[in-house]
Formats: C-alpha cells, structure tokens, sequence
C-alpha cells in the first residue's frame, strides 16, 4: 500500500469519527473546547502533538500533486502551523482560534473536516482497490 492511500485512510478515519463525535455530543465539546483553552500544559502537549504529527506528514509526504494526495500534504502542514503557532504565540493563537470557531462555528467546521475526513476514506479505499485490481 502506499504512503498516500495509508496516510489517507489513517487520517481519513480519524477525521471522520472525531467530527462525527463532535456533531453527536456537541455540548460535551463545547465545554472540552473551553476547558482545554483554560489548560495551559495541556494545551502546550497538543500543539508538541500537531507538531510532531505535521512534521511526520510533511517530511514523508510533501507531494505537490494536482490530485487528492495533495489534500494529506495541506492537513500536513495545516497540523505542523497549527502547533508551531500555538508553542511559538499562544496567546495570539488561543484568542484566534476563539474567535474563528465563533465566526464560523464549531459546528461548521465539524462538518467540513467530517466531509475531508469522508473524502479521504473513500480515495483511499478506492485507490488501494484500483492498485489490487492492477496486480
């Protein structure tokens, strides 16, 4: 299987059961949402964690394709700003994030990172079939 398709299906997957929770028990992640802002150590793990995670993704996989592989790349980096923002300015990027989720809402946005999260399950299932069939 290629580092494309797995990376597709693993954060595929993760995407679609995340949001999928977060649309089912949006109370509870709501006030997960106020009370990780409010935990600075945690939060401060999390945005080693993005980091870490976007580096991953970024130094395997920086493909700048015109195709759905390039959709792992953005989530790559996406994940590797997102942390080295939250270490380097948290204040900056704590107040950001409030006021984008309010401007845009949680719920929104769930529902585009669970519709991603869709997208990539489906490339990948259907890449790796395409890849079997061809063998």
């Amino acid at each position: 299987m290629c580092l494309s398709i797995f990376l597709a299906l693993v954060i595929g997957f993760y995407l679609f059961l995340v949001n999928l929770a977060a649309l089912v028990h949006q109370q509870h992640f709501k006030k997960i949402r106020t009370e990780f802002l409010a935990d600075h150590p945690l939060a401060t793990l999390t945005a080693s964690l993005s980091l870490l995670f976007g580096l991953f993704v970024v130094v395997a996989h920086n493909l700048w394709v015109a195709g759905w592989p390039v959709l792992v790349t953005l989530i790559g980096w996406i994940a590797l700003l997102q942390g080295a923002a939250a270490l380097l300015i948290p204040d900056h990027y704590h107040k950001a994030c409030k006021q984008f989720t309010h401007k845009v809402g949680a719920n929104a946005l769930a529902w585009v990172w669970l519709l991603i999260g869709l997208y990539l399950i489906w490339m990948g299932f259907d890449n790796a079939n395409t890849m079997m069939i061809d063998q």
